[in-house]
This record gives structure tokens, C-alpha cells and sequence, in this order.
């Protein structure tokens, strides 16, 4: 009975992992916003919410007003994008570029995250930070473009301009 049930976990711990069973990420044209609400703690024109996020070390990330960019990823496809680009990237890419990354892994199972999600973030050689809680996903997430890359534009903590991007050219184009 306890193999089974460890089974079962593994075969859903991999399902999450690795994007099994996940849509393939819709290619769609960029979007820019370059005014408005994008979601409750997003404003462009205003300062960015504050947030303080754990990466997939325990590490502790801040906003500061040296960041250039904050990248979100709130699926698994969106987060499988930017996993593919950054690892084939120098070690330092996104710091080098004062560029946060963050993933959305709320909706995940907390025994699927700490299990298998999390140890195989830490495989990759770039900080993510890690959004558990589903109130901070709520306060940054644009509902309409949930299946896309998020790219906030920054400066001195003002939003600049925030873009969403579906494939792996605007996604170079916009964090390079």
C-alpha cells in the first residue's frame, strides 16, 4: 500500500515537473501595455508592489531600485519557456541584466513543490523566485494573460511598461 501510494506521487510529482499532459504554450502576437491596471499590485506609471520572495534555495529576494526587469512565469508552460532560455544562457544572465525572475508554484501541491518541483528548480543554474502563496499570485497575475510570459519594465521601481510574450524570439528580444 505505502509503494503505491509513493508511486502515485511520483507519477503526479513528474506530471507537474516535466509539463506531461500540459498544452503546449499557444504562440500568440506580443502584447504591450504601455498604460493602466495590468493587475492589483501592477500600475504602469506607479511603483511596483514590494514584495520579498524566497528562491528554490531558501534565498531571500527583495525589489531594490536597481532592478531593470521583473520576469513572471504563472504556468508550467510559461515557466518550461523560461527555463529553456535561460539555462542556455552565461550563469549570470539575468543578474548581469538586473533582471528578477519569478514562477508562480501556488497551485501546485505543497508535497509535489518540497518533493520534486523545487529540488529539480535547483538543478538549473539561475535564481527563481517562488510565489507559494495564491494571494501574492492574485495581486500580480493578469488574469487574460495568465498563458504568457510576464516582462515589467522598470525604473528607480516604477513601471515602465509591462509586455507578454509566448515564444522564445520576444522573449530574447525583451529580457536581452
Amino acid at each position: 500500500m505505502k509503494k503505491n501510494i509513493i508511486l502515485a506521487l511520483t507519477v503526479v510529482a513528474m506530471l507537474f515537473v516535466t509539463g506531461c499532459g500540459k498544452k503546449e504554450i499557444e504562440d500568440k502576437e506580443k502584447v504591450v501595455m504601455t498604460s493602466g491596471e495590468v493587475s492589483s499590485g501592477i500600475v504602469i506609471g506607479k511603483e511596483l508592489s514590494a514584495f520579498t520572495f524566497k528562491d528554490q534555495f531558501e534565498k531571500e529576494h527583495s525589489l531594490t531600485k536597481d532592478i531593470k526587469k521583473v520576469v513572471f512565469a504563472f504556468s508550467n508552460t510559461t515557466g518550461q519557456l523560461m527555463k529553456m532560455y535561460v539555462s542556455l544562457q552565461p550563469k549570470d544572465y539575468l543578474s548581469s541584466r538586473d533582471i528578477l525572475y519569478i514562477a508562480d508554484i501556488s497551485g501546485m501541491p505543497s508535497v509535489i513543490s518540497k518533493m520534486f518541483a523545487i529540488p529539480a528548480m535547483k538543478d538549473d543554474g539561475f535564481p527563481i523566485l517562488l510565489i507559494k502563496e495564491k494571494e501574492n499570485a492574485i495581486r500580480f497575475r493578469n488574469e487574460d494573460q495568465k498563458g504568457a510570459v510576464m516582462i515589467i519594465s522598470l525604473e528607480n521601481k516604477i513601471i515602465q511598461s509591462v509586455k507578454f510574450v509566448t515564444n522564445e524570439v520576444d522573449l530574447k528580444t525583451e529580457i536581452d
